[in-house]
């Protein structure tokens, strides 16, 4: 077995035949054929299940396809490091968007401060982003949200916190005064901003948490602010006055001033927050430094 042959592999399981595969890393159709077959001649088993429509990986393939992803990505990552080894070291994290804040940000210069010279890149995005990001290498880790439960061989999870979320709107807004009715009853006109990284259905939007917020005259009928940024979510909260689901320590001024108001019954649980790390992957002593920093802040 070697990386080209993984390679090769992935090429095929990722464009589901032979043909397209061939023509994607341009080798021809017999030489891709070679290397499979001395594949499965290693691990004496079937990779692929031919058929008239194409191929389809069995279920050794599937195990197998997620340790060769891992292998590429080091593979790209030490070469990047050999060719960048007269530089300052590089350290990329990935940080999902709720979490930037003065906390967050007070937290990275704790790190800069006491690290050696080091190029630190900061690269934000969704959860699914961002593992899609340490699956191709790009990364060091993540820092974003998943279930507490969550278990995936390719990745390993370390929670550190979760966060508390409820509907709020200002003080002054109607929807207050529409607490004692029905959602259909004077709460359907309210505008809601809706953070979002999907451009379907949001994953996260569970029949439990629609029938949750829809208790509070959310359905699809109302107009529907949907942003991607956190920052614009929450500035369309405080300044644009909508409605919407929000954690509640990124507004706890407002809310401790009275500029906002949640509504009561609104709460819900929230996924964890932590590090998301592939699995089996080695930490630099940069990498577990500024999760040490980012652990003592969060604690």
């Amino acid at each position: 077995m070697n990386l080209v042959q993984l390679k090769r592999m992935i090429a095929i399981y990722e464009c589901g035949s032979l043909r397209k595969a061939s023509k994607a890393i341009g080798i021809t159709q017999p030489a891709l054929t070679l290397s499979i077959k001395q594949l499965e001649e290693e691990f004496n088993t079937s990779l692929f299940e031919r058929g008239p429509s194409g191929v389809q990986p069995t279920a050794m393939c599937e195990k197998l396809v997620v340790r060769a992803r891992l292998m590429l990505a080091e593979e790209r990552r030490i070469v990047k490091e050999l060719t960048e080894a007269d530089r300052h070291p590089r350290l990329a994290v990935g940080i999902h968007p709720v979490l930037v804040s003065e906390w967050l940000t007070r937290t990275l210069r704790r790190f800069i401060d006491q690290s050696p010279p080091v190029d630190l890149w900061v690269r934000d995005g969704y959860t699914t982003q961002l593992m899609a990001m340490l699956s191709a290498g790009d990364l060091d880790f993540a820092f974003c949200g998943l279930p507490v439960d969550f278990s995936d061989e390719a990745f390993d999870f370390e929670p550190l916190f979760r966060r508390d979320y409820a509907i709020v709107a200002r003080a002054d807004h109607p929807i207050f005064s529409d607490t004692g009715r029905l959602p259909n009853e004077g709460q359907g006109g309210h505008i809601w901003a809706q953070l979002s990284a999907y451009d379907t259905i949001d994953p996260l939007e569970t029949r439990e948490f629609t029938d949750m917020i829809g208790r509070f005259g959310y359905s699809r009928d109302n107009k529907i602010v949907r942003v991607s940024s956190a920052a614009l979510h929450r500035s369309l909260i405080i300044d644009g006055g909508l409605v919407g689901m929000i954690a509640c320590d990124s507004v706890a001024a407002e809310l401790a001033s009275g500029t906002l108001r949640r509504l009561e019954g609104s709460e819900i649980g929230a996924p964890a927050f932590g590090f998301v790390t592939l699995q089996g992957r080695y930490e630099t002593r940069l990498i577990r430094q500024l999760k040490a920093v980012i652990r003592a802040a969060c604690s």
